[in-house]
């Protein structure tokens, strides 16, 4: 396996997990990929939603590139020092411009990293979710590829689906959850590093509640989701569904009814507390396999 870091930006980079393209003596494929976006509110990015997910899928032979795209925050460790200023620099829509530069950038260079990109996947959890979805429904829009590094050439920044967990679709829901509650410090945060003020006009939070940008056009889409999620509205998820539906965008939707936030593999290897092992969910990427193959 060879394993490299591509810098993308000054703040955002790809890191590379490629399998040996010898699959039998003198016997090579070029692998299908996953573009690996974690969560972590904007804010840092999820340890368990990094290696583990990357690991779990290379075993399934894909090739994953984790983008470590920019965050509100230099480090976990800058973040948990009670800082409040942001990085101006890295504010969204920036994650997903990232994101687009990623996958130009595994497309351009498909045969170094021995890719098909006939089946190249964005794969997301959380706000690691938003960003991939964000891809999925804008990877077309003006408002956003006039500000890349180069031309999207025709369907370019479409790729093959996209894999959500527990995604946050919209970040303003109408139910009070933690990241919406005015008394969760990271509210303030998360609200500043989309909208730049605590007080979002409705045209500035429509902009980023993805359901409201579906169409045909939208890339096919594989959720998983728990009904008693506390962080991320479930609602929200099942109405992003339902506009894929009545644009006929080809989506598969697993809803669970119990797991919480942040599983990422729902196994024991990553486990926090007994509860977050959750055999009913963990079978979730054996589900995500079979669909991208049916791709």
């Amino acid at each position: 396996m060879n394993l490299k870091t591509i810098c993308l930006t000054e703040t955002s980079r790809l890191k590379a997990y490629i399998p040996d393209p010898e699959i039998g003596y003198q016997i090579y494929q070029k692998r299908p990929g996953i573009i690996l976006a974690p969560g972590g509110a904007y804010l840092i990015h999820a340890t368990r939603e990094k290696e583990g997910i990357a690991l779990e899928f290379l075993a399934k032979g894909y090739n994953v590139f984790i983008l470590e795209y920019s965050l509100g925050f230099s480090s976990r460790e800058v973040k948990d020092s009670g800082a409040e200023d942001l990085d101006t620099n890295a504010r969204y829509p920036v994650p997903v411009l990232e994101m687009m530069e990623a996958i130009h950038y595994v497309k351009m260079h498909r045969d170094e990293l021995n890719l098909d990109i006939s089946r190249l996947f964005l794969m997301g959890f959380s706000a690691g979710g938003h960003v991939c979805a964000s891809c999925g429904v804008f990877w077309n829009s003006p408002r956003l590829t006039k500000h890349l590094s180069f031309e999207p050439q025709q369907d370019e920044l479409k790729v093959s689906g996209m894999i959500l967990g527990y995604p946050l679709i919209n970040p303003c829901p109408e139910k009070k959850l933690s990241l919406n509650d005015p008394k969760n410090p990271e509210t303030k945060l998360v609200y500043e590093f989309l909208f730049e003020t605590q007080t979002p006009s409705q045209e500035q939070m429509d902009a980023v509640n993805l359901t409201k940008h579906v169409s045909p056009m939208t890339i096919p889409t594989f959720i998983w989701h728990s009904i008693d999620d506390p962080v991320v509205c479930t609602a929200d998820t099942t109405r992003f569904v339902l506009a894929l539906q009545e644009n006929d965008v080809n989506c598969t939707y697993h809803l669970f009814d119990k797991g919480g936030h942040g599983l990422g593999l729902a196994n024991k290897i990553y486990a926090h507390n007994p509860d977050e092992v959750q055999p009913d969910i963990s079978i979730w990427t054996t589900l995500a396999q079979n669909w991208m193959e049916s791709k």
